[in-house]
């Protein structure tokens, strides 16, 4: 049984690896529970590295956009009825973007406290290009930074599961 629910898995992702990935990759990155890096450690031995890192970054880049644009539009018409994010992660990314300034927009990647970065530079509505630039720089650098931990041999995946 577990073989052919692996085997399944298996195909879809050297059919559908890319596309998985970058479906994941914008999950995670828009304030849903979902991990890339478990796609990728399943995926880094059988599929281009580049292509790994431009789907990740890709989806990952536009899943902030889309917590951005909630950040930028309804920080004050969304956030009095659903808490998008809680008010203790807000004010700390407000604290450290006011504290660092836009390089905190590097970082949008980090588990807990990326989001509110970027939901702080949509609320703040910082420059939308800048925003840009710095957050796939980011998250270039973390997919590249993935890739080489586990080539390097590292498990990656224990702190994200």
């Amino acid at each position: 049984m577990f073989e052919t629910v692996w085997s399944i898995i298996q195909d879809f992702l050297f059919n559908y690896g890319y596309i998985s990935l970058f479906i994941t990759a914008l999950a995670a990155a828009s304030l849903l529970p979902a991990s890339p890096e478990v796609l990728i450690a399943l995926m880094f031995n059988t599929h281009n590295f580049w292509g790994i890192v431009i789907a990740a970054t890709a989806g990952s880049y536009l899943g902030s956009v889309t917590t951005y644009i909630l950040g930028y539009w309804g920080v004050h018409k969304i956030s009095d009825k659903f808490e998008i994010i809680s008010p203790e992660k807000y004010e700390k990314g407000l604290r450290l973007f006011e504290k660092y300034g836009a390089w905190t927009l590097l970082l949008t990647s980090l588990p807990i406290i990326g989001d509110a970065f970027v939901f702080v530079a949509g609320a703040l509505r910082y420059n939308f290009k800048r925003f840009t630039l710095l957050a796939i720089i980011g998250k270039f650098i973390r997919f590249v930074l993935v890739l080489v931990l586990l080539y390097k041999g590292y498990d990656i995946t224990a702190s994200w599961i």
